[in-house]
């Protein structure tokens, strides 16, 4: 099944931080295993642009993963 997550930060390829499901401004974690899994790119982008509402992220990154059925 894909999914999407939204890298916040990221810093010589690496990232160092995720939207997160919980509330913030916007919600963040550093952990990808905690990030926020959107089902579509749309709604991933939509998530980006409510988290640049806050601040500007400009390294920002959407990926799309691949996640086992019922996981």
């Amino acid at each position: 099944m894909k999914a999407y997550i939204v890298a916040l930060e990221v810093c010589s390829k690496t990232v160092t931080q995720w939207i997160a499901p919980w509330q913030g401004d916007p919600g963040r974690t550093c952990l990808e295993k905690n990030a926020k899994r959107y089902t579509s790119v749309r709604s991933a982008i939509y998530g980006l642009a409510h988290a640049r509402r806050y601040r500007d992220f400009p390294t920002a990154e959407i990926i799309e993963i691949n996640e086992a059925k019922g996981a």
